[in-house]
Parts: structure tokens; C-alpha cells; sequence
């Protein structure tokens, strides 16, 4: 008899949660709700120091920095830009879909919602068109947020989300935050060929 992947209840209870918080609350309230919880969650990570960034850079190796402890081990492509090849809601969607057949048709209201121009997602480098699914609601807050718990050569840093791209291979890019750094949408394009996501970290003077 074939072995058959064993479900994590508790990714397809949270994305279920996701859907009827939409019917009940609307996409715009869900969202702020998914945000917030994000930046509930990167307020209880302790605060690290690095001296360079390339000393950031190496301690992605061993999980030693809160961005990687809390969404895996990105690329590191020179100057601050990063490329993170996996999304961590993938397995949460994977055992979705293998349960309910497919996302639910109102998840694309959170991700629209996300993308328009706000204060939080503003001051938190996050959105503006770098959404590609309700789950990058909380995924970019989160690290977004991470920035106020990170030092390098003891100044603080920005975290910039320069775009993401789908399952299905839908890149969407924050033109705003691109150009808020030394690098181009084409270079963005580029990393998202090879990853899922695409941000920048700036170390602030």
C-alpha cells in the first residue's frame, strides 16, 4: 500500500481561519489582522548585532540572524540583495489544496487590499504592489519588522521588499521600494527568475 503524506492540521485550519475571517470581517479588516499579528510576532524576537553585513550574510548558514530563523535561508546576491528561493506558506498551501482542492476565490481580495498604498505597509517597506498572495501579508510584515530587532555596525537597518513572485510564476514588483535602493527592476526580475521573493537590506547611517 502507497504511504500518504500525513497533513498538518494546523496549516489547514489557519488558511481555513484566513478564508472565513474574509466572509466575516472583509478582506481589509483580515489583513490588518494578519499584519498585525506579524508584527506582534517579530516584537518577541531578540534583538542581534552584527558588525559588517557580511557578517549577517554568513550567519544565514547557521540560522544565527531572526530573518532566516523565521523564513529559511535566502541568497545573498551582493550589496544588500537577497533571494529567498522557497516561500515558507508553501507547504501551509500545499496541504490546503490537498484538502479543499484549491485556495479559496477570496484570497485575492487580502492581496489586492495589501498591494494599495497604507502607512503600515509604508513604513514598513512591505506591498505596494510586491503582494502576490494573501499569505505575503504576513510573511513581509514579519521581516519587515525584524529590521527594529537587527543592528549592523550598531546603526539600524531597512528592509526593503523589492518583489515576489507567485506559484504560478506571477512576479509582482514595488517600484517604490526599488527605488529607494541602488538596484533596478530588471536586477529584481533577475533574481525572481531563480527565487520566490526579493528584498534589500540597507544599513541606515
Amino acid at each position: 500500500m502507497e504511504t500518504q503524506k500525513i497533513l498538518d492540521i494546523a496549516h489547514v485550519s489557519f488558511l481555513d481561519i484566513i478564508r472565513a475571517s474574509i466572509v466575516q470581517l472583509g478582506a481589509a479588516a483580515t489583513k490588518g489582522m494578519l499584519i498585525r499579528n506579524a508584527m506582534a510576532t517579530a516584537e518577541k524576537i531578540p534583538e542581534v548585532s552584527f558588525d559588517t553585513l557580511d557578517e549577517f550574510v554568513a550567519s544565514i548558514d547557521i540560522a544565527g540572524n531572526p530573518v532566516t530563523q523565521v523564513e529559511g535561508k535566502a541568497v545573498h546576491y551582493g550589496k544588500g540583495l537577497f533571494g529567498l528561493p522557497s516561500c515558507p506558506f508553501a507547504p501551509s498551501i500545499g496541504d490546503y489544496k490537498s484538502v479543499y482542492g484549491g485556495l479559496p476565490e477570496d484570497y485575492h481580495k487580502i492581496t489586492e487590499d495589501y498591494n494599495k498604498q497604507g502607512p503600515v505597509t509604508g513604513a514598513l517597506k512591505v506591498g505596494h504592489g510586491a503582494g502576490v498572495s494573501p499569505f505575503c501579508a504576513v510573511h513581509q510584515p514579519l521581516r519587515g519588522a525584524l529590521k527594529d530587532r537587527i543592528r549592523i555596525g550598531g546603526n539600524p537597518i531597512s528592509i526593503l521588499q523589492l518583489g515576489c513572485k507567485s506559484g504560478s510564476g506571477e512576479k509582482g514588483l514595488a517600484q517604490q521600494w526599488i527605488d529607494e535602493t541602488d538596484f533596478t527592476a530588471a536586477e529584481v526580475e533577475k533574481v525572481l527568475d531563480d527565487n520566490m521573493c526579493c528584498y534589500a537590506i540597507k544599513v541606515e547611517a
